[in-house]
């Protein structure tokens, strides 16, 4: 691939550019494309700031420069994790169905190394190892239902918010599933609802938030019952763990009472991760080979000075050949126009 980057700014004149384009018998053309601000701009913020174009080029990705849209970072996937200053795990739990509660137990820590993933004897053996006593193995029991805030069978779900800024570096989230049918075997064993998030604020970066079900887990049943070729137990209907379900990130789909000769012993844990991980910034397509354009316009909602980019590319089969245009825009808010 061939590249080359220009830089521009609002007061400077404009430079030409030579970008690479358009693919017809067999070639790979370069495209004579130029980026340049229209004279009507008034570059303040909530006013479009418009962008000519002129010359031949097949697709363009723009980078408006503002926070999540910076092309230097668009292959950033990590930030230093001093950056993190305030870390929160958001939970909404339902519990359905079912006539016994204290079928869910949520846990997390910053202690535990993960498992193997690939070795089913192991993972339940070292779940037994710690299950016996998850304090000992440094796991902190999320208080999830409280005598205030009791476990019901219901639509609505229960909230919860809890601080873990201090597990930023190792941070790794299990849930316990262990429904019962009692011992006549006649009850419904529950099923649980699980939505939430983990928000992360930084000092830099703005906040982050990852959705439960962006998270990689192993669910691990631990029944003798099951064979051990299917510990990995997800996603096969009732009495299984669920991912595939509009309602819940998580699903613990319990199972009528009777179905089954057992009661339920399921995991469900997440990879550990460190809280610094990050989306790299996107760019937005704005031109791609259906459509022809000779100006684009896009509104800054805050003063500030932006490093907007434009990438023009071109490829085919043959190979592929890119142009960055810079071009610095500087957003005035109106209490800062001249004279006022």
């Amino acid at each position: 691939m061939t590249r080359k980057i220009y830089t521009i700014t609002a007061a400077a004149l404009m430079l030409p550019a030579v970008f690479s384009g358009c693919t017809q018998n067999d070639i790979l053309y370069d495209v004579d494309y130029n980026v340049t601000f229209d004279p009507s701009n008034t570059y303040l913020a909530g006013d479009p700031v418009k962008f000519n174009f002129t010359g031949e080029v097949d697709n363009i990705l723009f980078y408006s420069g503002e926070t999540g849209s910076e092309y230097r970072y668009r292959d950033r996937y990590t930030i230093p994790v001093e950056e993190v200053t305030k870390a929160t795990l958001r939970l909404d739990v339902i519990s359905r169905y079912g006539s016994y509660a204290g079928g869910l137990d949520v846990y997390y820590t910053d202690k535990f190394s993960g498992l193997d993933r690939n070795d089913p004897e192991a993972d339940r053996a070292t779940i037994a190892s710690m299950s016996g006593d998850m304090a000992a193995a440094g796991w902190i029991k999320a208080e999830v239902w409280t005598e205030d805030r009791p476990e019901q069978n219901s639509e609505t779900p229960v909230s919860v918010e809890i601080p873990v800024t201090d597990l930023k570096e190792n941070f790794c989230l299990a849930f316990h599933w262990h429904p019962t049918q009692g011992e006549d075997k006649k009850n419904a064993q529950r099923t649980y609802w699980v939505n939430g998030s983990l928000i992360v604020e930084t000092q830099n970066f703005g906040t982050l938030e990852t959705d439960l079900d962006e998270f990689l887990y192993t669910t691990v049943m631990m029944n003798g019952e099951i064979p051990v070729d299917s510990t990995y137990n997800n996603n096969r209907g009732d009495g299984s763990i669920r991912f595939d379900d509009d309602s819940a990130d998580i699903k613990f789909q319990g199972i009528a009472g009777g179905k089954l000769d057992y009661d339920i012993d399921g995991w469900c844990i997440s990879v550990p991760m460190s809280m610094n991980s990050i989306q790299n910034d996107k760019g937005t397509v704005i031109k791609n080979m259906q459509n022809y354009m000779t100006s684009y316009s896009y509104t800054y909602e805050k003063p500030g000075t932006y490093q907007a980019v434009f990438v023009g590319r071109n490829s085919n089969y043959i190979g592929a050949s890119e142009e960055i245009r810079q071009l610095q825009v500087t957003v005035l808010s109106r209490l800062e126009l001249p004279g006022d």
